[in-house]
């Protein structure tokens, strides 16, 4: 079924030139991208399905804090407070103790506070080949050729993309977690 148009997402261009293209716009992937466009960097986020579907995809079900360590979950939740302050959104909840978030909802609110950090958001644009490219890699969409500093394959869905080994891409783990991972010790610049 083909992605429905939409007022949200940009038009598709010849060419563009970004710092981060992330790949997966699910949790992962929008909080990948919120963390590095808060750092100044030019992230595109990049998912074959719409932005329905994405979430849709999350599901209701809550992550929690539940068998964190201390400190990390002190830390998600800090970072959860964040995101809420960004969007406006009541994501983290106390339920018998224990902190969650919905992971439908913890997605919409991670791709607001994407966009809002200036992140391009590009719904229905599979990327169908990531190759080495002069200082970075070269994305290629249905619709556009990307050129990055950096790729960062988020999600599951990525996982199966063939991309060319000497192409400068950094695979983000950690689905469905609680505490949701930025590009941590990678050295963007």
């Amino acid at each position: 079924m083909p992605c429905p148009p939409s007022l949200l997402d940009p038009p598709p261009t010849a060419a563009l030139t970004v710092d981060v293209a992330v790949i997966g716009a699910g949790a992962v992937g929008a909080a990948t991208a919120w963390h590095l466009a808060r750092r100044g960097l030019q992230v595109v986020l990049l998912d074959r399905l719409g932005a329905g579907e994405v979430w849709r995809a999350a599901g209701p079900q809550p992550w929690t804090d539940a068998g964190l360590p201390a400190p990390v979950a002190a830390e998600s939740t800090r970072l959860w407070r964040q995101v809420e302050q960004a969007t406006g959104a009541a994501l983290l909840h106390v339920v018998a103790g224990v902190r969650q978030v919905r992971a439908d909802q913890a997605t919409a609110a991670l791709t607001a506070a994407a966009t809002a950090w200036g992140a391009q958001l590009r719904h229905c644009d599979e990327v169908v080949a990531i190759a080495a490219g002069a200082g970075g890699a070269l994305v290629r969409t249905r619709s556009a050729t990307l050129s990055a500093d950096r790729v960062a394959l988020a999600g599951t869905g990525p996982a199966t993309l063939a991309a060319d080994p000497a192409a400068p891409v950094v695979a983000v783990p950690g689905r469905g977690c609680f505490a949701v991972p930025a590009l941590v010790g990678v050295a963007i610049r």
